[in-house]
């Protein structure tokens, strides 16, 4: 399974790719000049294995593959009506890995949802985010599969912007997302969100940059 990981990482990279990264760190950088935030962007291709979409397909190839060689009007061996249904579910299951829009359609927007929320709390811990000394570390985790953006906030943040910012702010990268080819449009949104932290956390005199201004990806 490693080349569909690969390509993974491939799809990750041209989205961030080299203006989308000068457009993510001017976005941070608009971010931090007006406010006490720290922001970090990651951005993975998925956030999950999401095999139960492999298999199913699988399993509905080789039942099909199954009742062709049973009921068509034509002979074949038993050797090819026990082995072909195996092989061409295989084969369908295999090739689900490169089809991105069906794991996504086979998969409940509430498990993906999760496995998004998962993957970015693990990325908010790994990326050291968490570690800035006035607990304002802001992720903004982007996941390609899925299509959905999860912002984690450390607890000065959290407590400091309402819970209608982090939808609003949510529902904008996430409609930035929706159909864009690399990540120009959805660090644009996140520029947008400038106003937001300088008002509801400014900057103080005192403010260091703690963590790098740049975009993260496998």
């Amino acid at each position: 399974m490693a080349r569909p990981l690969a390509n993974g990482t491939r799809a990750a990279s041209a989205f961030a790719n080299d203006d989308a990264r000068r457009a993510f760190a001017d976005a941070i950088r608009t971010i931090e000049a007006g406010s006490a935030a720290e922001v970090v962007v990651s951005v993975r291709h998925h956030s999950g294995s999401y095999l139960h979409a492999n298999l199913l397909i699988g399993v509905a190839v080789a039942f099909a593959t199954s009742a062709f060689l049973l009921y068509a009007p034509y002979e074949f061996s038993l050797l090819s009506i026990w082995l072909e249904p195996f092989v061409f579910g295989a084969l369908a299951g295999a090739f689900v890995q490169w089809l991105p829009a069906v794991r996504r359609w086979l998969t409940p927007k509430n498990g993906r949802r999760h496995r998004v929320a998962e993957a970015a709390r693990a990325q908010f811990c790994d990326k050291g985010v968490r570690m800035t000394s006035g607990r304002t570390g802001v992720l903004i985790y982007v996941s390609l599969l899925e299509r959905m953006v999860e912002v984690v906030a450390d607890s000065a943040i959290s407590d400091a912007l309402p819970e209608s910012a982090w939808r609003r702010a949510t529902a904008n990268l996430e409609g930035a997302l929706a159909g864009a080819r690399d990540g120009s449009p959805v660090a644009t949104a996140l520029a947008d969100l400038a106003d937001d932290f300088a008002t509801y956390l400014p900057a103080a005199d005192d403010d260091v940059n703690e963590l790098p201004d740049e975009v993260h990806v496998p």
